[in-house]
């Protein structure tokens, strides 16, 4: 029989192309894998994408009007706090473009002028984090608050994520959720284990951190939905996904990078498996791909990134602490190996070498099995 008499002979050899094209993909993939913590390469390499603020007026802006818009530029406010944002101005006598018009229309309003910040483009989101009459108390909330401020501080000393707790505002609940998560973070704390830095990653400028100083650490940072003073960093987080402003429910935010958002956890979406599969995410090597190609949603900060990370590299992290506000829980530490069930997830680039290597073989097996 045929398949007989092939068996008793040498085997055909596969076409010279199949193996180079397989080599050329393998390498492809692995040029873009490194050895860097998903967290410390969005610190390092990852811009935050700005927000948009749209002054909406009729005719010429008054002489304290203009000063107001100018706060939100490099000139003002926004500029001295290296606040995410940029600045337009629409004058709704004047023509302006359809779509403008069409923002204007669908926000329903009279008063003018009116302030609207929107999601950064690439987030793709349609609601406003801010929308109210020009004010300086308005701009100021939109800016910067407490808890954000707390959030920089932590993620400029070296935590590889913040674990933002929105919570509901009953106590219970609201605290029962918190021991969960802190309960978790220090038994990941203690089995995760950061990848090695390989030296040519260093060499290529792919990470910046003086010998040691890269940490494991998380942190909890507890913020209440009806706190005024967070008005707009609680729409902000609320906003950053279709369905959130509907739940009442906790939910947790993994902050990470330069303030992006990795996505939202709720109710009993916090659970082991959620918190271990994003802390996991974080601290695993990254793909180095754009940033776009990466889950989450950078949030407004005012944060100078580029002079935080200078004192990390001059001065080295400052070691994580325990924060005695009742408000906040701080967890941190990494040492024991990663055990087999919860070792960090295999890059991107590796699966993709993987599959192009299993579709490789099958096109071999099929031209082999066809001769």
């Amino acid at each position: 029989m045929k398949g007989k008499g092939r068996l008793a002979t040498r085997p055909p050899r596969l076409p010279l192309a199949l193996p180079l094209a397989l080599s050329l993909l393998l390498s492809l993939a692995a040029a873009h894998a490194c050895s860097v913590p998903v967290f410390r390469y969005a610190l390092e390499k990852w811009p935050a994408d700005a927000y948009q603020a749209t002054v909406f007026h009729r005719g010429p802006l008054t002489a304290a009007q203009h000063a107001l818009v100018q706060e939100l530029s490099r000139e003002g406010w926004a500029g001295k706090l290296h606040v995410n944002v940029a600045v337009e101005t629409v004058d709704l006598g004047q023509n302006p473009p359809p779509a403008s018009l069409e923002r204007w229309q669908s926000l329903g309003q009279t008063t003018l002028p009116w302030l609207v910040i929107n999601f950064p483009k690439a987030a793709k989101l349609p609601d406003a984090t801010v929308s109210a009459p020009l004010s300086e108390t308005a701009i100021r909330q939109a800016l910067d608050s407490p808890a954000r401020q707390e959030l920089v501080r932590r993620l400029g000393r070296g935590d590889s994520a913040v674990w933002v707790l929105l919570e509901i505002g009953d106590p219970a609940r609201d605290d029962a959720t918190a021991k969960l998560v802190e309960s978790r973070l220090n038994y990941l704390a203690g089995v995760l284990k950061l990848p090695a830095l390989d030296p040519a990653d260093i060499a290529n400028g792919l990470v910046n951190v003086p010998p040691g100083g890269l940490k494991l650490a998380f942190s909890i940072l507890r913020i209440p939905r009806m706190d005024p003073a967070e008005s707009a960093f609680v729409r902000m987080l609320l906003g950053s996904e279709s369905d959130l402003t509907s739940l009442a429910e906790p939910i947790v935010f993994p902050v990470f990078g330069r303030g992006r958002a990795l996505y939202a956890l709720a109710g009993k979406g916090i659970n082991h498996e959620t918190l271990d599969e994003a802390a996991s995410f974080l601290i695993g090597r990254c793909s180095c791909q754009v940033k776009e190609q990466n889950p989450g949603v950078d949030l407004l900060l005012a944060a100078d990134w580029e002079s935080l990370l200078q004192a990390q590299r001059g001065l080295g992290l400052v070691p994580p602490v325990i924060d005695p506000a009742p408000e906040t829980v701080t967890v941190s530490g990494g040492a024991p190996p990663v055990s087999a069930a919860t070792s960090a997830p295999m890059p991107v680039a590796f699966w993709l070498a993987a599959a192009f290597a299993a579709a490789g073989l099958a096109v071999a097996m099929l031209w082999w099995r066809g001769k």
